[in-house]
């Protein structure tokens, strides 16, 4: 069954010279002509596609011709395209009307921004992790991009939200995937617009976000130090205990290099995370070790910090055990990992009976603890190395000790 856009009614012909422009586009994909067959199939391909073009793009118009641009440009109206011949304006025409459905363009963008590498592998996992959890089998999936209005997407946006069934960041996650793939479509010339940007949101139900823990108190900080203190030293224990004693990014751990000349200071000028590479069938590769600057802006996140005398022990502990390693940080010969780091840090939160948050909540925690000790959050800034203040004010603003409710009642007596 041929995907095409569904305001188009094709007759009975026209059907034929479809399937027909199919197989002769499947014979010079397969690779098995000659040059010279090649060449005369490639004719015979632009000929019928031309043919079936000019049926239905000037069904219902009066001019049925193309209009010639002063530049040489061939152009043309509803849908408007422009281009340098008759015959690439003919093939984006057939795209529009044919070969572009939601999905297929979202699997160019997702290979555009594996091979340009414009955005982390674990972005384009995230990414793909939508589309498969909230799109892959929507109504407007397999629709030609072309054809989807602001309706349909309202429609989709109303059974996701519903009464309130997801929240607005939720939402927003979803949203700017299809944003992007949009973008991408206008941007590669396949529709005219963005059809998200004319879609009203104020008449959207969201659920409100529950008030949810970000870092641990200084009572749970004290007791989980002092029980991984008693445990076997090993690189994981050490690391969790070094996350505590300052305010890193996991990966900026997993990466770090330290001398004991360096002393107190570490410096921190990469990253080690493990990303999944898309390959040609769409799928994630196995998770694979990459090497490379801090996350964000490199002239914000590569810095160099000053830790306690406490945190030094921990490094000097790491380096008696690893002293020659590629990383500081390695346990029986290999790097750390992100998922081994959080389990042990989980059980060891239960040992302790207290809840558990990710490691990155570390990093919350290590921040608010330095606001609420007084340091200003232009100072707590360049050490959590982000190039915006906004972005260390969510950082900081968490509590780290109990709230004291009789303190209204004593200023305002």
């Amino acid at each position: 069954m041929p995907i095409y856009n569904h305001n188009i009614h094709l007759t009975k012909e026209q059907v034929k010279l479809y399937h027909a422009i199919q197989s002769l586009q499947i014979l010079i994909e397969n690779n098995i002509l000659s040059s010279s067959e090649m060449a005369q199939y490639e004719i015979m391909l632009t000929k019928k596609k031309k043919k079936l073009v000019f049926e239905i793009h000037f069904k219902d118009k009066k001019r049925k011709e193309f209009y010639a641009c002063k530049d040489g440009r061939i152009k043309s109206y509803d849908p408007q395209f422009i281009a340098p011949s008759e015959d690439t304006l003919i093939e984006k025409l057939f795209n529009f009307y044919f070969n572009n459905t939601l999905e297929s363009v979202y699997k160019k963008w997702v290979q555009q921004r594996s091979e340009t590498k414009i955005v982390s592998g674990k972005t384009i996992e995230e990414d793909m992790g939508v589309w498969r959890r909230h799109l892959a089998d929507s109504e407007i999936a397999l629709m030609q991009i072309a054809e989807i209005r602001p309706k349909h997407l309202l429609k989709l946006f109303q059974k996701w939200t519903g009464k309130g069934l997801i929240t607005r960041k939720d939402f927003n996650n979803r949203k700017s995937l299809l944003n992007n793939i949009f973008r991408h479509a206008v941007l590669e010339e396949i529709i005219p617009y963005n059809p998200i940007t004319s879609i009203p949101l104020n008449t959207l139900n969201f659920k409100l976000p529950s008030a949810k823990k970000k870092a641990y108190t200084l009572e749970e900080r004290k007791r989980l130090l002092l029980y991984l203190k008693t445990l076997e030293q090993d690189a994981y224990v050490l690391a969790i205990i070094l996350a505590f004693y300052g305010i890193f990014r996991i990966g900026e751990i997993k990466g770090l290099s330290w001398d004991i000349d360096d002393g107190n200071e570490v410096r921190i000028e990469h990253q080690l995370v493990e990303e999944r590479m898309l390959q040609d069938d769409m799928t994630l590769s196995s998770p694979c070790r990459v090497l490379k600057d801090p996350k964000g802006n490199p002239n914000y996140s590569i810095r160099t910090e000053i830790i306690s005398d406490e945190g030094v022990s921990i490094l000097k502990k790491m380096k008696g055990l690893n002293p020659n390693g590629r990383f500081l940080f390695m346990h029986e010969g290999r790097p750390l990992t992100t998922d081994s780091f959080n389990r042990r840090l989980k059980k060891y939160c239960a040992a302790v009976g207290i809840s558990y948050l990710s490691s990155h909540k570390i990093r919350f925690t290590g921040a608010s603890m330095l606001y609420d000790a007084g340091v200003k959050a232009i100072d707590i800034q360049p050490l959590l190395g982000h190039s915006t203040l906004s972005m260390t004010e969510h950082y900081i603003g968490q509590r780290v000790n109990k709230m004291d409710s009789s303190q209204m009642a004593k200023v305002l007596a």
